[in-house]
């Protein structure tokens, strides 16, 4: 998988985490991984050194659960770094966290083991040099017992059976000599092809980490996305809720107007039916007023 890291105008937006700096002017900086897509000094962004008043160095951490982060830390040299960290990326999830830690676990156990056995092969190698001193000094002094033999064949008459069976043992030792030598060479070999497979185990297990570690920025460069959108969806949720609540507002004040036109309408009606009431009072009045005078007419009209 290609993995494109974030530009550096992208990252120069990005809130920074916490800063901290050493108050003793040891270096508290955390291990580091040299990283092409981030490295040099931080000139795009206000995050001078605290003490020294200078950019600030890309860094990208390669320590315990921190492995992957970029930050920025102090560009001076050792002895003068005062120890300014500060932290671009956020803490990595706890799973995460649990998977950098057993792979960091796997590669102290692979060391420790690959450390026992240099050790195994120093102690190995040091058994092997004192048995071959041995057998050198056995040699040497079985060609010294030879030249004395001959010397003393010289001297004397020798009994060539003895001669000959010295001969033979000679060659005998000599031939255990050379077996001994090369099975310890084979058991030297043994011990480098299994060297060579834990260092081809550990390559492999720092290609996986590395895989991991670009997975993960990707996955981060993706979420960040996501959440981009996300946010600008909301956004404008947020601006059609306005508008409709800034819309119920305006019906509500309308409507407030429209009851209030209501209630003075009503007081009107209600003034309306009083007056009603007051005339129809009137007319019933004259209606009797007027039967009296019919009654008075019909009374007159009768006589």
């Amino acid at each position: 998988m290609v993995f494109e890291d974030e530009s550096s105008e992208e990252t120069s937006s990005l809130p920074y985490m916490h800063s901290t700096s050493s108050t003793d002017g040891l270096n508290q900086v955390p291990f580091s991984v040299e990283d092409p897509d981030y490295q040099g000094l931080e000139l795009e962004t206000m995050s001078p050194c605290e003490k020294h008043g200078k950019a600030s160095e890309r860094l990208v951490a390669f320590e315990g659960t921190d492995t992957g982060r970029r930050f920025l830390a102090c560009a001076e040299p050792e002895g003068q770094n005062c120890g300014f960290v500060e932290w671009v990326d956020h803490q990595w999830p706890p799973t995460m966290q649990n998977a950098l830690l057993k792979l960091w676990a796997m590669v102290e156990d692979s060391r420790s083991a690959r450390v026992n056995d240099n050790l195994e092969s120093s102690f190995t190698i040091h058994h092997l040099t004192e048995e071959k001193n041995k057998l050198e000094a056995n040699y040497d002094k079985l060609v010294q017992d030879v030249h004395e033999l001959m010397s003393f064949q010289e001297e004397r008459v020798v009994d060539f059976r003895h001669l000959q069976s010295a001969i033979t043992y000679q060659h005998e030792c000599r031939s255990e000599l050379v077996a001994d030598m090369k099975a310890q060479m084979a058991k030297r070999d043994a011990e480098s092809e299994k060297l060579k497979q834990n260092y081809e185990v550990l390559l492999n297990l720092t290609r996986a980490q590395a895989t991991v570690i670009q997975n993960l920025k990707l996955k981060h460069i993706t979420d960040k996305q996501l959440l981009s959108e996300a946010k600008m969806n909301l956004e404008l949720k947020n601006a059609e809720l306005t508008k409709s609540e800034e819309k119920l507002t305006q019906d509500k004040l309308e409507l407030k107007f429209q009851v209030l036109d209501l209630l003075k309408g009503k007081e009107k009606h209600g003034e309306e039916m009083v007056q009603l009431e007051l005339q129809f009072a009137e007319l019933m009045k004259a209606e009797e007023k007027l039967k009296e005078k019919i009654k008075g007419i019909q009374a007159i009209l009768e006589k």
